[in-house]
């Protein structure tokens, strides 16, 4: 019999070589009887990654909606997200998905720095009542990028490197795509070829800002683990 550690490993194996399916099915029975939060952060990257068909996705979001008053980050955020694109069976809804985006944030779910942020800069929620706030966005994506968001980084780094939404700050660009790429973004170290390439220029204390934000971050991460 498969201990929970072993379930996670198949579960993974499984994503690994494009089953899907049986991943999910792996992973939504350690959510279900085990409440583990590693097989609901993995369920949360297959939903976001746009791996679920419509009949997985409401059968998550009926397991995460009854399980979000226990506290969970992850189960919010995967509400927040349903909430946010649309997704199966559930209505578009962009002030519930700040609700539960902002609900995964006080249970230290770390990309819904990003994608609340991307809310308030890019103002797709207007029609449901959200307010644009650029600068309230941007201090979103700050926060979650300095606490270990590698997505936040990459946005906000994408963001002023273009100049297209926001004003363009070619140093903070550097810094933040820099700091992604040290995370190990799949797209940030791609990116960074690009931006040096259009924009040459002197980026050493970016580069090292970047750097030891980098290693503080993998420091608390290692210190969190052994308490």
């Amino acid at each position: 019999m498969y201990d929970d550690q072993s379930r996670l490993d198949l579960g993974q194996l499984n994503v690994e070589r494009g089953s899907y399916s049986a991943a999910f099915d792996i992973f939504y029975g350690l959510a279900k009887d085990r409440a583990s939060e590693d097989a609901l952060y993995a369920l949360t990257k297959l939903c976001f990654d746009g791996r679920l068909n419509p009949e997985q996705i409401n059968t998550l979001f009926t397991l995460q909606n009854s399980n979000s008053s226990l506290g969970n980050g992850y189960a919010h955020f995967n509400v927040g997200l349903m909430f946010e694109r649309g997704m199966g069976d559930v209505k578009q809804d962009y002030k519930t998905a700040v609700e539960y985006y902002e609900k995964a944030i006080k249970e230290e779910v770390l990309d819904a720095y990003c994608n609340l942020g991307n809310i308030y800069i890019l103002g797709t929620g207007i029609a449901h009542g959200v307010v644009p706030n650029q600068e309230k966005g941007i201090a979103l994506l700050k926060k979650g990028a300095e606490e270990g968001s590698r997505q936040s980084a990459f946005t906000l780094g994408s963001l002023y490197a273009t100049g297209d939404i926001i004003e363009q700050d070619l140093k903070q660009g550097y810094l933040y795509l820099t700091l992604a790429a040290f995370a190990k973004h799949d797209q940030a170290k791609r990116v960074l070829l690009i931006f040096e390439h259009a924009h040459p220029g002197n980026y050493r204390e970016e580069f090292d800002t970047a750097q030891q934000q980098y290693w503080k971050i993998e420091n608390m991460r290692r210190l969190y683990k052994c308490v």
